[in-house]
C-alpha cells in the first residue's frame, strides 16, 4: 500500500483545499486500509480522517454543487476581515475556500446546517433499495475493497467527532437523495445507537467503522435500523433483517447507499 502526504494544494483535493489529505493507493484489504486510517487517525490528534470512497469525480462534482447550493462557503465582511493575506488577490477576496484558515467558515455554516437534523428525518426522506441495489450492497459488503475508487483521499479533518468531519466533504445533491444535513444524522446515529464511526464518503456510500466486530445483538440492531432508513414494507422486513444480519455479522465495517 502506498500513502503520500499531499498537503492542502493538490489539484482535486476534496476539501477544495480547507483541509490537508492524504492519497492512499494499491490498497488490497480492508483490513489493511484499517491500519492506516487508525494510524493517520493516532498521528494527528484534534484531526479526523475522511476518506474518499466510491466514484471520486463524481463525489467530488456533487459535493461542490452541495455546497454552493447550501451556502456552506458564505463568508461574512467580519470573516474575510480575518482571514491571511494568501485569500486575497490584489487586495479582493477570492470569493470562496482555498486555504486552511477558512474551514472554520465552512465548519460554522455546516454546523448550523445540521443543528436539526435527526435519524428520523433522514427516514423520512422516502429511500428505498430494490432487489438490484440490496445485492449491490451485500457484494460490497462481502468484497469492501471493490467499492473504493481508487487512489483514495484521507481528509485530515479538524472537528471532534467522526461524523463531524462531513464538513469537509459534504455530499448528497440531487433531491431524491439524502443531503448533507440528513447524512450527518445517520452518521451521528449510527455512531451513537450502534457504534459505527464514519470513516468515509463516496458519491453514493457512507462508510463505517466499529472498534469490534459487529455481534448478533448489534447486527440485529442495525438491520432494524436499517430497514428503517430504506423503507421497508412490512411484509419485506424479516428477509431484509435476515440479509443485513449475515452481511454485517462479525465483520467491523458497513456501508450505507445514501442514494435513491
Amino acid at each position: 500500500m502506498d500513502i503520500q502526504f499531499c498537503g492542502n494544494a493538490m489539484p482535486g483535493n476534496p476539501a477544495a483545499g480547507t483541509c490537508d489529505e492524504y492519497s492512499l493507493s494499491a490498497i488490497s484489504s480492508l483490513d489493511e486500509l484499517i491500519d492506516v486510517y487508525r494510524k493517520i487517525a493516532s498521528n494527528h490528534p484534534g484531526f479526523r480522517p475522511l476518506l474518499s470512497l466510491d466514484d471520486l469525480p463524481q463525489a467530488r462534482y456533487t459535493s461542490r454543487h452541495a455546497r454552493d447550493n447550501l451556502g456552506l462557503d458564505d463568508a461574512s465582511e467580519q470573516d474575510i476581515a480575518q482571514l491571511p493575506a494568501e485569500c486575497f488577490e490584489q487586495g479582493e477576496y477570492l470569493g470562496y475556500p482555498t486555504t486552511k484558515a477558512e474551514f472554520a467558515i465552512i465548519w460554522r455554516n455546516f454546523s448550523a446546517l445540521v443543528a436539526g437534523s435527526s435519524f428520523e428525518d433522514a427516514c423520512a426522506h422516502g429511500l428505498t433499495l430494490d432487489q438490484p441495489a440490496l445485492q449491490e450492497w451485500m457484494d460490497y459488503q462481502d468484497n469492501p475493497v471493490s467499492l473504493l475508487d481508487q487512489p483514495l483521499s484521507a481528509l485530515l479533518v479538524p472537528v471532534e467527532h467522526a461524523c463531524q468531519a462531513l464538513a469537509a466533504f459534504p455530499n448528497g445533491y440531487f433531491s431524491c437523495d439524502l443531503g448533507p444535513a440528513q447524512n450527518y444524522a445517520v452518521a451521528r446515529h449510527f455512531a451513537q445507537a450502534h457504534g459505527y464511526e464514519l470513516m468515509g464518503v463516496g458519491a453514493s456510500y457512507l462508510g463505517f467503522l466499529r472498534a469490534a466486530p459487529a455481534d448478533l445483538c448489534v447486527a440485529n440492531a442495525v438491520a432494524k435500523d436499517f430497514c428503517a432508513l430504506y423503507n421497508t414494507p412490512e411484509e419485506n422486513r424479516q428477509a431484509l433483517i435476515s440479509a443485513v444480519v449475515q452481511a454485517i455479522r462479525d465483520r467491523a465495517h458497513l456501508w450505507l447507499r445514501y442514494v435513491e
